[in-house]
This record gives C-alpha cells, sequence and structure tokens, in this order.
C-alpha cells in the first residue's frame, strides 16, 4: 500500500476535526473562537492528507464494479462524504448561507460527520498495525504531523484574508453564523430540535410546573410569567444564522424562590411540551429569563409561546422552548447528553 502512514494521519486529524467541530458547535462566547479556528485549521489539514491517499482509495475505479471488494466501497464512500463535507464547510465559510431540502448547508456539514465517522474507523480497521505506537514515535512521523499542521493553519488563514477582503467575514460570527435580522421581533427565523413538531398551545389553559426537590411546589399561569423583566441577547443557531433580540418576562430566579428548593438542590431541568429538556446549574438558572415577549411583540408559537428560555452564552439548542416544567434536581447539571437526543 503506498503511503500506508497517511491512514493514521486522516484517524489523527480527522478524529481532531470531530473534536474541535463539536466545541465550535456549541460555542457562543467570542473567547471561545479559537475552537472554530481549530477545526478550519483540522478540516483543511485533511484536504493535505488527502493528497497523498486520494489516488490509492481512487484504484478501484480502475477494475470492474463486479470486482471491487465490501472494502473498496466502504472506502470510495468515506472518500465522497469525507470530500462532499469538506467542501459544505468550506462553502459555508466563504462563499456564504445556502439550505438544501429545508437544511442549511451548515447543519448538512454536521449530519455528515455521523455516516464519515464510522466508515473510517471501519476502513482504518484493517491497517490497525499502523496504529501501533512505533510508527508514532518515528521522526518522520513527528515531521509530517507538524506539516500537516502547518498546511491546515496557512489554507485556513488564507481563506481568513480571503473573507475579509470579500465582507464575508463581516457578515457572519465567529461561530460561522450569518446574520438574519436584529431587533424584528418575531420576524427571525424558527427552527426546531430534530423531532420537535407541537400545535400551538392556548395561553388561557398553559400552566408551569414547578417541581421536584421544592418544599413549596408550584403550578404556574401564563399572567405570572409576563413580567417586565428585559434582556437584550443574541440568540446564535447551530443550523447557522444569528439575532439579537430584546425579550421580555421573568427571571428564572424569582419562581424558584416561591418554590423554595431544598438544601440538597443542585440543578434543574427545564422540559418543554415536546419532552425535549436541558439541565442548568442552580445558581446559575436563577439569572436566567423565561420571555414571554420578544421585541415588544407576544412570542409566536415558533418561537416558544407561550414562555422560552433565555440563555445568554448558550447556542440556541439550550434556549427551550414551549415550556412546560421545571424539575429541582439534587444531582448535577452535568447528568444529561451534551446535545440533546430528541
Amino acid at each position: 500500500m503506498k503511503h500506508p502512514w497517511a491512514n493514521m494521519f486522516i484517524l489523527l486529524i480527522a478524529t481532531g476535526s470531530v473534536v474541535t467541530g463539536y466545541y465550535a458547535f456549541v460555542a457562543a462566547e467570542p473567547e471561545q473562537a479559537w475552537q472554530t479556528s481549530a477545526h478550519r485549521a483540522a478540516g483543511l489539514a485533511v484536504v493535505a492528507v488527502l493528497v497523498w491517499k486520494v489516488p490509492n482509495l481512487l484504484r478501484p475505479l480502475k477494475r470492474r464494479w463486479g470486482a471491487w471488494t465490501g472494502q473498496d466501497w466502504v472506502a470510495v464512500g468515506a472518500l465522497s462524504l469525507l470530500l462532499t463535507d469538506i467542501m459544505l464547510g468550506v462553502a459555508w465559510s466563504h462563499i456564504g448561507r445556502f439550505s438544501y431540502l429545508g437544511s442549511s448547508g451548515m447543519t448538512w456539514h454536521a449530519l455528515l460527520v455521523f455516516l464519515i465517522v464510522p466508515m473510517i474507523v471501519w476502513h482504518l480497521a484493517r491497517y490497525r498495525k499502523l496504529l501501533r505506537p512505533r510508527y508514532w514515535a518515528e521522526r518522520r512521523s513527528v515531521l509530517r504531523l507538524g506539516g500537516l499542521a502547518l498546511a491546515g493553519t496557512v489554507l485556513w488563514q488564507v481563506g481568513a484574508r480571503i473573507d475579509g477582503v470579500t465582507g464575508i467575514a463581516q457578515a457572519k460570527r465567529f461561530t460561522g453564523s450569518y446574520a438574519a435580522g436584529d431587533f424584528t421581533g418575531n420576524a427571525f427565523p424558527t427552527t426546531s430540535w430534530l423531532n420537535d413538531r407541537l400545535e400551538p398551545i392556548d395561553r388561557e389553559t398553559w400552566t408551569l410546573t414547578i417541581d421536584g426537590a421544592v418544599d413549596a411546589p408550584q403550578t404556574i399561569r401564563y399572567d405570572d410569567v409576563t413580567g417586565t423583566e428585559e434582556e437584550t441577547v443574541v440568540l446564535d443557531c447551530t443550523g447557522g444564522w444569528h439575532s439579537t433580540q430584546t425579550w421580555r418576562g421573568v427571571r428564572l430566579g424569582e419562581l424558584l424562590e416561591r418554590a423554595r428548593p431544598q438544601t440538597s438542590a443542585a440543578s434543574i431541568t427545564v422540559t418543554s411540551a415536546t419532552g425535549y429538556y436541558r439541565r442548568f446549574g442552580l445558581r446559575h438558572a436563577e439569572g436566567l429569563l423565561l420571555a414571554t415577549h420578544v421585541g415588544g411583540e407576544r412570542l409566536s408559537h415558533g418561537h416558544g409561546a407561550p414562555v422560552r428560555l433565555v440563555v445568554p452564552g448558550k447556542r440556541g439548542f439550550e434556549w427551550v422552548k414551549w415550556i412546560t416544567r421545571i424539575e429541582v434536581n439534587t444531582t448535577g447539571a452535568w447528568l444529561q447528553p451534551p446535545l440533546p437526543l430528541q
């Protein structure tokens, strides 16, 4: 096999790209911008590896389809998906916002990872002997890895300079999200996570339950959460858009105070009418806003009416919509999947 070391580095850099991709996916504060930069550099380093790897992967094309082995199909499939994913990322970063079949290019870029990773792992399992420490410790391996890291960094910087000239850099946040209208009331995009589909909720019959590790469980109606607290916050959606809006409602801490959390309370679970939920540390949660209005308008159904959570410094999937229950827990906020599973 020609250039066998390329397998080793595809595994290493692809792993780095997935890990940095996750952290870029959840990054919401400017000081986390390095996570997105690292992801871009890692992805472009994969391109450098493919300069050596692609000719080897394309060998099956020289044979008749009937002579292809299962390994050939996996190798070519993984290559096709990997190149597609890289092109999606590059196009989104340097050309602009686009969608296909109702999902943004950013969303497709993220979803393809779940197909690519198993195929790469399966393909490389055949050459697992290359993962032995002695291959990694060779001077040539260290130099190659350094060269690939440098190549990825240079390509990333070239792209950043081009973005500055074309104006793309000014059109997006460090997360890669593009502006979708600021201070527009309800006139900004609506998105839902996976299977979140729900009929509109009647404000008159809606209730919010606060229970769990509390001394005074509460059943709260809509009029009790239409407060006067306002906060201007940017909502940055992982689908690739962002919007700064002024939200109005009531502080979660005010409602929790009525319920009197027990001394053992450590976190809360905020649950939607769809069953979707996210956990937050109790002290952090007390400062969050339960919003009923945006830009002076009542929240529309698509934006989470009657009540949604506003979580400054977090991406959109933490901003639970259509809230119906807040449970106070004695366990920590970490006891949840890093990303919602439903």
